[in-house]
């Protein structure tokens, strides 16, 4: 009882200690992964029907049509700033 009881306050620890991930341009990449996931179980849930081929170019354009949507928004954001820093 004791051991299950210290594995549970381990694992609740995991989720409670933030990981640190950098600032760099480098760091970004890790929005990626994130991004594949989104895509494949939003696709999952909405195909009444998945067939690979079919499933397969809808993940790869809910993927590609996000990411442009987050370069054109980082891109907006930084003129933004840079308009308004000077």
């Amino acid at each position: 009882m004791m051991t299950n009881l210290l594995l549970f306050k381990y694992i609740l620890a995991g989720f409670t200690t933030p990981v640190h991930i950098g600032s760099t341009a480098a760091a970004l990449l890790w929005a990626l992964p994130l991004l594949a996931v989104i895509s494949i179980v939003y696709k999952t849930l909405k195909l009444e029907e998945v067939k690979f081929a079919d499933f397969v170019k809808q993940v790869s354009l809910l993927f590609g049509s996000i990411l442009i949507f987050m370069i054109l928004a980082a891109a907006a954001i930084f003129i933004a700033m840079k308009l308004a820093i000077g």
